[in-house]
């Protein structure tokens, strides 16, 4: 295979349609010629992060893939969306439709340049990876191929409000972090001489996105526009998908790749939010090398045989002990998948049943068990994903949320067996308030009763039937409620239990419900409350597994991952339980907090949030959170920080966002916004 030297452009413009410049960094081989073109793009002020050097060691697919794959034949274009980094305009919604638009022009940009041979290809995840949908669904003419990595595929569901919700994350995290990153100034040494012109475009114009999920509390046309459900066949283009169990996203990951009728490849290991050359818990492998064979055979006609492989590749796990944080190696085996869910999967139907009993069989005789509503639940569930401190705040030994929920557990497993699929539960609950919020933990209980995380699921009761009209609860009127589990691909060991735990709290991950309540979950043959799990022994005949090669990067160790704290404290006084999170600059391996890899910009980060909530009185739960980007140069420091507020009573929800910007000492820029709404039976 050739090699090509490479070239790396970091002061490319492209113009749109209404004169906004799309700053670029774009990295091809040095050589006559055209050649297939990939992009990405998204608004974490990556540009002078690329790399023009790499070291397989240390690889970071984020800077180093554009070299990589410029070295193997392809030119690799990133650009900042339209209001961040070195881009011009400005932005004031996530995923807007003016951002959208800036993709579609930016694929046929790239395909009119002339070293480009006319076939354009993305790749991308999180963010990175939606826009891909967004992109695709718009059809673009030159579009070849996509790889969407560690995405959801409906923002509202997935993302935002999961199970309708507000997820804390959104607020202790992410709204402050791009706040501060969409309000900093773009590089002079990218923009030249109209860095500050620029730069006050975005302070006069720019708007925190975290004010539109207040002002969308339900899945309206603002989530609708932005995701790909339910249409799954606006996409016409092959597609490689790729998440990890222990990231937020394998389930619509996976939702994707069994809805897509293009051609499709995809791979789930046991990976956080990370590309999987670099990401906890291994095994890691060798992606760079799959991307390649997708983007030969879709970009370049090269008949490598990868239409040929089994097109999932799943990662099941099994057993190892639950920890804060992610471990460096996951116990379980790579397994070959035609399809999901795999049709070898039988489901099998447990009901919940008397003396916290599940068992397949018989629905029991008819019985109920009430509870009060304790929205401090799920301080062992850890954040999803690891959120804010990822990968720390991993799930914990569940038994201490166990003592404050319901749980109903199986008999010891004779034998090894899998659970591969979707879990469904089915809950028949009634309640004395209006509304509430039932969440449900999969678990796996070892013999020594230590009880592991597996999979889970929430749903607000008003949300019962839609996600767009929250209907009321009729008081001590039975409902039945049907909640969908993430996804699983697990091996239970012989000897380990099953359980089910419900609630009506993950405070964690779901805002908690505004009324004081007490729940009712009625079982038994006139109301069988059950779960339904794909199950299967593990001696199943199976597809040989996957032949895939270890990732170049070194082995990562604990002590690679510092400077983050998760502390959950419990004020006895007010009985109130608070969460505080806090992450500083160098907390990740090879962060782009010191330095970037061109010019003299360095950079340092400080996140910090604390969430209360009120065990007497639910609705009134706080969130304060702060994210503070400074920028280092020889001429000026510039500090950006942004503080925003989250805080909820019986009545309402209300955020605050205010900006603070001083360059050398002196304030140059103050800004604040306000946006509420009514309670919505949430």
């Amino acid at each position: 295979m050739t090699s090509f030297s490479i070239r790396l452009d970091r002061g490319v413009r492209a113009r749109m349609r209404d004169g906004v410049e799309i700053g670029t960094v774009i990295v091809r081989p040095d050589s006559d010629g055209q050649f297939p073109a990939i992009v990405a793009y998204n608004p974490y002020r990556t540009l002078t992060s690329v790399k023009s050097e790499y070291c397989d060691a240390e690889y970071n697919h984020r800077w180093d893939g554009p070299s990589w794959f410029a070295e193997h034949g392809y030119a690799v274009v990133y650009f900042d969306v339209r209001g961040t980094g070195n881009s011009g305009g400005s932005t004031q919604s996530i995923y807007s439709a003016t951002e959208q638009r800036d993709a579609y022009e930016m694929v046929e940009w790239i395909a009119r340049q002339p070293w480009c041979d006319g076939n354009v290809g993305m790749w991308g995840m999180s963010y990175g990876g939606v826009v891909q949908w967004q992109v695709g669904t718009q059809k673009p003419p030159h579009l070849k191929a996509l790889v969407v990595g560690s995405s959801n595929d409906t923002v509202y569901g997935d993302w935002v409000y999961p199970g309708g919700s507000i997820r804390p994350y959104m607020f202790d995290t992410f709204s402050p972090l791009m706040t501060a990153d969409n309000f900093a100034p773009p590089d002079p040494e990218i923009v030249g001489e109209r860095w500050a012109e620029m730069w006050q475009e975005r302070l006069d114009n720019n708007v925190p996105w975290g004010i539109d999920w207040i002002r969308h509390p339900l899945d309206d046309g603002f989530y609708t526009s932005r995701s790909l459900q339910p249409d799954y066949s606006r996409i016409a283009v092959p597609t490689m998908l790729w998440s990890g169990w222990a990231d937020c996203y394998p389930t619509p990951i996976l939702r994707a790749f069994a809805n897509l009728s293009a051609p499709k490849r995809a791979f789930i290991g046991p990976w956080d939010h990370d590309w999987p050359e670099m990401a906890v818990p291994g095994p890691r492998i060798e992606f760079r090398s799959e991307m390649l064979k997708w983007f030969d055979r879709w970009l370049k006609g090269i008949d490598n045989g990868v239409t040929d492989e089994p097109p999932l590749n799943l990662y099941v796990r099994t057993w190892s002990a639950p920890r804060e944080l992610a471990r460096m190696m996951d116990e379980g085996r790579w397994q070959a998948e035609t399809e999901w869910p795999p049709a070898r999967m039988q489901p099998i139907t447990m009901y919940l049943g008397n003396d916290g009993a599940l068992a397949a069989g018989v629905p029991p005789a008819p019985a109920q068990s009430s509870y009060e509503y304790d929205p401090t639940v799920g301080i062992t569930s850890g954040i999803y994903w690891g959120g804010g401190v990822i990968p720390w705040a991993m799930p914990l030994d569940q038994r201490a949320d166990e003592l404050k929920s319901l749980t109903y557990t199986s008999a010891p497993f004779e034998t090894d067996t899998e659970v591969t699929g979707g879990p469904e539960v089915v809950l028949y609950v009634s309640s004395t308030a209006e509304s509430g919020y039932m969440h449900v933990k999969l678990c796996d209980v070892a013999p020594d009763g230590t009880s592991k995380w597996l999979t889970d699921g929430g749903l607000l009761l008003s949300h019962r039937a839609s996600h767009t009209r929250p209907e009321a609860v009729v008081p001590d009127t039975i409902y039945e409620l049907r909640i969908k589990l993430k996804y699983v691909a697990y091996i239970v060991p012989a000897g380990h239990a099953m359980r089910l735990s419900v609630a009506s709290a993950d405070f964690q991950n779901a805002w908690p419900a505004g009324a004081p309540a007490v729940h009712t979950l009625h079982r038994g043959r006139t109301h069988p409350s059950h779960i339904r799990l794909p199950l299967a022994p593990d001696n199943a005949p199976r597809l040989p597994p996957p032949r895939l090669s270890p990732s170049p990067r070194r082995e990562p160790t604990d002590m690679d991952y510092t400077g983050a704290t998760h502390t959950i404290t419990h004020d006895m006084v007010n009985d109130s339980v608070t969460v505080e999170l806090e992450r500083l600059s160098g907390a990740l391996p090879n962060s782009r907090t010191e330095r970037a890899a061109f010019g003299q910009s360095r950079a340092q980060r400080e996140a910090r949030s604390r969430y209360t909530v009120s065990r007497k009185n639910p609705a009134n739960a706080h969130m304060r959170a702060e994210h503070v980007y400074t920028i280092h140069r020889p001429e000026h420091e510039i500090r950006i920080e942004a503080n925003e507020s989250l805080v909820s009573d019986t009545d309402c929800f209300r955020f605050q966002s205010r900006v603070e910007i001083q360059v050398d000492g002196k304030t140059h820029f103050v800004k604040s916004w306000r946006a509420s709404r009514i309670r919505m039976l949430d």
